[in-house]
């Protein structure tokens, strides 16, 4: 068998590693004659070239080990040491690397073999670059690095990414969800966090929540490490991606958010108020901690009001501008003209217009006096709406809003589940379909389909229409009941 014959043939079993043995691909080396033009010495190193093939070796002193190097089309020059002084064992394992570099090449692979760990590294600095071009979300940047670090690399690690297998990324799902029980993360009982606070970097810690991570959380998670192999597979490092979907949980649960009642919402103003009104005057003092206090309750007092007489996103709610409102005079449904709010809502990468109760326009006078008395100017079209003491955009009502809904005692659900501000966005739209509003109407309002408001949004019960539930069909109920 030729030279020729034997690459051909190896490079044909190689493009199908799942049907041809490793071992199988090595018997194949002591099939080639070596042929070796003479020595020649250059810069110390001790060269012997083999111009019948694609790689030269030669020697580094004092050791006196051999070293290879070859190029790959499109891959550049490559270089690896063979850990022998013995040129003809140097010979059979520089042909060996020769054939499988050629294979490898063949099939799309890169020759170079980086370890999982390093292509995680690769992929980071990729989304850094993305953000700071503001190609991607800040949140990307802050969030992925680290769980791409803590889990993804803390799993696979050195491993080569081509030697992932489903069975791979179906243990890594048990591994991952045991993680801060038994796993690695129940050694530690603090999570770092570094945090850019004043231009100056910040290390914060906070106690780890035992627990088992969410379906959703799990499902973003396997999102981003798909967008680590396709990055890998683009690299050339792997052919195939192994399938990387959640194991599904087959139990039953109610993973809606909980909304409110009529009554829970005016009761949670009526609380939200009378928290303002404890701060309202502090000895007749208008500046101070206690004068802040109000200020901040006052904002959480018509964040609330807001999110629930509009629906919007939380998300929507803190990117909304003074230049996004729009005050129009429309003919109500009685023959009066009335001002309401025509808002320009921006998340989730869309924008639409939405029409706002016109409830709403008392509060958001309220934030512009409260922006008047923190910058002792007006607001212009960029200022947020939502702001802090220095009049900057605030991004959360979390804690606020956590200690409001405990004070009216709404913290949580009989069930267990607990409320947020997304709470006011499912109120709003249960309270819209009680008077009337179409779904597909609604839905363009508040940015949903007809399907996710029946599926998550919608609150209402059966017992909630009992009369319409009962009707009478023979047309004789009154009269059965009147002879009784």
């Amino acid at each position: 068998m030729g030279r020729r014959e034997i690459f051909r043939l190896a490079r044909s079993m190689a493009s199908q590693p799942s049907e041809t043995p490793q071992e199988t691909l090595l018997e194949l080396v002591p099939l080639v004659r070596w042929h070796y033009a003479k020595c020649s010495s250059t810069n110390g190193r001790y060269l012997m070239e083999t111009p019948s093939e694609g790689f030269t070796l030669y020697q580094r002193p004092p050791n006196g080990r051999y070293y290879m190097r070859y190029s790959i089309k499109g891959q550049g020059q490559q270089r690896a040491s063979l850990g022998t002084t013995d040129p003809v064992e140097a010979e059979r394992r520089a042909q060996s690397k020769w054939i499988k570099a050629c294979a490898l090449a063949e099939v799309g692979l890169s020759v170079s073999k980086k370890q999982f760990e390093k292509i995680a590294e690769e992929f980071i600095a990729g989304i850094v670059l993305a953000v700071e071009r503001e190609e991607k979300a800040e949140y990307q940047a802050k969030q992925y690095p680290m769980i791409i670090r803590k889990y993804f690399v803390g799993y696979f690690g050195a491993k080569l990414m081509s030697a992932v297998k489903p069975e791979d990324v179906d243990a890594y799902w048990v591994w991952r969800k045991e993680y801060w029980i038994t796993g690695p993360g129940s050694k530690n009982p603090l999570i770092e966090y570094t945090r850019t606070i004043k231009g100056r970097e910040t290390r914060i810690f906070r106690p780890v929540k035992e627990g088992y991570p969410s379906e959703s959380t799990l499902h973003k998670e396997a999102l981003l490490l798909r967008q680590l192999f396709e990055f890998g597979q683009r690299r050339g490092h792997t052919t195939e991606i192994p399938e990387i979907t959640v194991p599904k949980n087959h139990r039953r649960t109610n993973k809606s958010r909980p909304g409110f009642t009529m009554e829970e919402f005016l009761h949670l103003r009526e609380v939200s108020e009378q928290r303002v009104r404890e701060f309202e005057l502090s000895n007749g003092e208008t500046s101070g901690k206690n004068q802040r206090v109000y200020q901040d309750r006052l904002r959480l007092h018509c964040f609330c009001m807001i999110a629930g007489f509009t629906g919007m996103r939380p998300t929507e709610l803190f990117n909304l501008s003074w230049g996004d409102l729009e005050v129009r005079k429309i003919q109500m449904e009685n023959g009066e003209f009335s001002d309401v709010t025509v808002i320009q809502a921006r998340g989730k990468g869309k924008e639409r217009e939405l029409a706002a109760m016109p409830e709403t326009l008392t509060f958001f006078n309220l934030l512009r006096s409260l922006f008047y008395v923190a910058t002792n100017g007006m607001p212009e079209d960029d200022d947020p709406v939502f702001f802090n003491h220095q009049g900057q955009r605030i991004r959360s009502f979390k804690k606020g809003l956590a200690e409001l809904l405990e004070a009216a005692g709404l913290r949580t659900t009989r069930d267990g589940r607990t409320r947020d501000s997304f709470s006011f966005r499912h109120f709003y739209i249960t309270q819209q379909i009680r008077e009337g509003v179409g779904h597909h109407l609604l839905g363009r309002n508040v940015g949903t389909s007809s399907k996710m408001i029946d599926a998550y949004y919608s609150k209402i019960r059966p017992t909630d229409e009992i009369a319409q539930l009962i009707p009478d069909w023979t047309k004789q109920r009154i009269v059965d009941y009147r002879r009784k």
